[in-house]
This record gives structure tokens, sequence and C-alpha cells, in this order.
């Protein structure tokens, strides 16, 4: 899912249908594309679509005025996907690039260099509309697993939010343009889960942390405390909508028992953070 100023509006792709735990993956993982005015959902019916895929790193290209999609899927027997397409016209395009990572990833625009950065794997991409470019930093976040990206544009740097596989503590990473940087704050979200987006009205990176909500100032994380929140669920979608000014969080999978059985859920909820509370949008 990402924010579309073409369009105005939040555009999300492929989905998941239902209870995935056992199924062919061509049974479950839904080619769709829709829209979020703020107020409703309403379907897309391009003239292509991309292959339906879990995991696909998606970014808007303020540069170049298109919504960009590269990879995905590979868990739950989803075919694992290595193409890029561009979402320009109302419809979906693929693009030919002659390089590209060989690993999904998190995407995010980056202002300082008017490109689209990919952390894929432990290797760091950029888009420059035709092609893939691999940019060799000196230091790459290889510890960890990769949890989301966005940009603050308040601080002018790119926020890679890994979580340690030994003990689930966050370790943030910042992109400056060149390379990247351990940040070393005093506090450190803990946390099987993160998914989140820079909330630009008011300044910060709000992080969903399991069941919580933290926010990072450029310097330091600080817990918040809403009277309500979405539940712990992994491999949300985040993006903030500028037309109505609030970080919005989507779907994700949590596992539970339903019927005495261990089962992998599903959800198509739609939260909104306002910089106070999270509300229920859909």
């Amino acid at each position: 899912m990402a924010y579309d100023a073409t369009l105005g509006k939040l555009l999300l792709f492929s989905g998941v249908r239902g209870d995935s735990s056992c199924q062919a993956a061509s049974t479950w993982i839904l080619q769709d594309s829709w829209t979020w005015d703020g107020n409703a959902w309403a379907a897309l019916h391009p003239a292509s679509l991309p292959p339906g895929r879990s995991f696909g790193a998606m970014g808007y290209d303020a540069a170049r005025r298109t919504t960009v999609l590269f990879g995905g899927g590979a868990p739950n027997s989803d075919p694992s996907r290595l193409d890029t397409w561009a979402f320009a016209g109302g419809s979906w395009n693929q693009q030919r690039p002659l390089a590209a990572p060989d690993s999904a990833g998190d995407m995010t625009y980056d202002g300082n260099s008017g490109s689209l950065l990919l952390f894929a794997g432990a290797t760091t991409f950029a888009w420059d509309g035709a092609t893939w470019v691999d940019l060799r930093p000196a230091h790459e976040p290889s510890s960890g697993i990769p949890a989301f990206i966005t940009y603050d544009a308040a601080q002018r740097v790119a926020v890679l939010v890994t979580i340690d596989r030994a003990t689930s503590r966050i370790i943030t990473w910042t992109w400056s343009g060149g390379d990247w940087h351990e940040q070393h704050p005093a506090h450190q979200p803990i946390g099987a889960t993160a998914s989140g987006a820079y909330d630009a009205k008011r300044g910060v990176v709000v992080a969903l942390v399991g069941d919580q909500t933290w926010t990072w100032n450029g310097s330091d994380w600080s817990q918040r405390h809403p009277s309500r929140s979405p539940g712990a669920r992994y491999f949300a979608s985040a993006a903030y909508d500028p037309a109505v000014g609030t970080v919005m969080v989507f779907g994700g999978k949590s596992y539970g028992f339903v019927n005495g059985s261990y089962r992998e859920l599903v959800n198509n909820e739609l939260w909104s953070w306002d910089g106070t509370d999270w509300t229920s949008a859909a």
C-alpha cells in the first residue's frame, strides 16, 4: 500500500483470501487493485495487472509521478517474484530493468536523491525510472529482520526498522543519501512485528510494534498510550494519507485457535492514527 499523489488516494495491490495456512498460493493470493479516498474503498479494473503476490514492496515515485511495485512472494507456497511494475494513467505496466535486486524488500521515496530507495535482503538499490541501481554503501543493515522503511522529511533521512532475531528489540537505521547509520536511542521498542510510516503532519515516524504505538523524533523512540489500538499483527501495510493527515495501517495476519485448530488469521481492517488515538476506519 502507498499513497499515490497523482491519484490523490491510497493505492493497494494484491491481498489474500481467508485462511491460507494449508492452501496452494493460487487459491488464496488475490490480484486486486483498490483505492482509499479517505471514506471508502473502491476497486479498480485496469487493463493489465501484475500477478498477485504477498510481501511486495510499493512506493510512490514523486519525480516520475508513478507508483512502483517490486517483488514479493515466497512464504506459504506463494511463488517468489522479482518483477517491477509501474502504475500510471489508471493501469499497471511491467517495467524491464536491466538490473534488479535478487530478493524482495522494503521501499520508500528518498526526498534527498529524488528516487525510490529499496532495501532488499542486505543490499540497497535506487530506482532511476528505467532500472535498479545497486548503491553499494560502505555499511549495510545486515542484522535483524527488516520490518519497514519510510522517509523522515523533518530529518531528511530514510528510516529503516529491523527486528533483532534473538531479543525482538527494534534496531533503527538511517540513510542520509550515501550510507546507512545505526542509531542508538535511549529507548528501543520490543516486539515480534512492526509496521509504520512517517507522519508528515506531526513530523514523526509512527510505528505499530506488536500492539504498542511508538513515535520516532529523529533521536529517540517514545511510547504512546492510545485508548484503543490495532491488535498485534504480522505484515500489515502502513502509509501516510496527506489528504486526511493520518497514518493508515491495513491488513496483516495473526495466529490463533479457531474451533480448536491453530490457524493463520488474516484481516482487512483499516486503522487511522490521528496523533493521539487509533480509529477503525473500515
